[in-house]
């Protein structure tokens, strides 16, 4: 057998990004149908268009307070990842979102989940809620993927 010296890379490097600001909460934690996402209040943050012809990589995912105020706390929530199939989403992780309040000189809440082996095949997609309604000048989050198109 051949050994391959050849590592395949990544063609597109990814990092969309999704704002949670002005959002309202996500009730559910059961699979949801693709018809039901914008109802759900889950939200895309990687569309199946940008996964690429084979897969996507996903390294790390990144949670950080966005809020228009440089002040403004967040509240304890939970960010919500969805794997979308095309058909039904389901919740594959979540990211817990502490009670922080920043200042001009402390640093406001930012959290990051990194991956080993998260691939996803080509008409998958990606989408993130939250479980608190969130408001643009105190409670918003952004979420943020980072990796590769193969």
């Amino acid at each position: 057998m051949a050994i391959n010296t050849a590592p395949p890379f990544p063609t597109t490097a990814l990092a969309p990004s999704v704002t949670l600001a002005a959002v309202t909460a996500c009730s559910t934690r059961a699979p949801t149908a693709v018809a039901g996402l914008a109802a759900a209040n889950i939200f895309s943050l990687l569309p199946s268009a940008s996964v690429g012809s084979y897969m996507a990589r996903i390294d790390k995912i990144h949670v950080n307070a966005c809020s228009s105020s440089i002040t403004a706390a967040t509240v304890a929530q939970t960010v919500l990842i969805w794997l979308n199939d095309g058909t039904t989403a389901w919740v594959i992780d979540e990211i817990a979102v502490t009670a922080l309040t920043p200042s001009t000189t402390a640093v406001a809440f930012s959290s990051e989940k990194f991956y080993a082996n998260f691939v996803i095949p080509t008409g998958y997609s990606i989408y993130v809620a939250t479980t608190v309604t969130t408001t643009a000048s105190t409670t918003a989050l952004q979420v943020t993927l980072f990796g590769g198109a193969y």
